[in-house]
């Protein structure tokens, strides 16, 4: 099956954070920096989900407290697509991801897909060919999580849920 609405727990950058990544001569102008985000975890596809799941999912994250934690990225690399990186490990980012994962499977909602990738910022999914380069760190303090719905095909997110981080 080919995923059409994917659910994900985002990390979108700040305005102030999007307009450096805008900025990046390899960034993907026709993509609008709201789009910009760091996948956290990926849930389950909604369009073939149960009905109740998505409320399952919210329910859960409305009981989620956890700690704010730094992004920093100080590469650009093209894999698949030029993406954000660091090798630096992102101890607290990992963390984060490992709290949210227990945090929904004991709270018992659903997450088929249920992974939780290497944190990573997307400037353009169709690749450029050109070598894995050092930049500026670009980089921000998460302090809120969001529940995205990514329509497939039609560059759009739809928003289901936000919640804040303790700083």
């Amino acid at each position: 099956m080919r995923a059409r609405n994917p659910l994900y727990v985002m990390a979108k950058p700040p305005p102030e954070v999007q307009a450096q990544i805008v900025a990046l001569p390899r960034n993907d102008s026709g993509r609008g920096p709201e789009l910009l985000h760091v996948t956290l975890a990926s849930l389950f596809d909604l369009h073939y989900a149960q009905p109740q799941w998505l409320g399952q999912v919210i329910a859960a994250l409305d009981t989620l407290q956890a700690p704010a934690f730094p992004l920093e990225f100080d590469r650009i690399e093209n894999r698949k697509a030029v993406t954000l990186r660091t090798r630096a490990p992102l101890a607290e980012a990992r963390a984060f991801q490992a709290a949210l994962v227990r945090h929904l499977l004991t709270h018992k909602a659903p997450m088929m897909l249920g992974t939780t990738p290497e944190p990573h910022v997307t400037i353009n999914y169709h690749g450029d060919r050109l070598n894995a380069q050092k930049m500026p760190v670009i980089g921000w303090i998460v302090d809120e999580i969001l529940l995205v719905e990514s329509v497939v095909g039609k560059t759009e997110h739809r928003l289901h849920g936000r919640w804040r981080l303790i700083t």
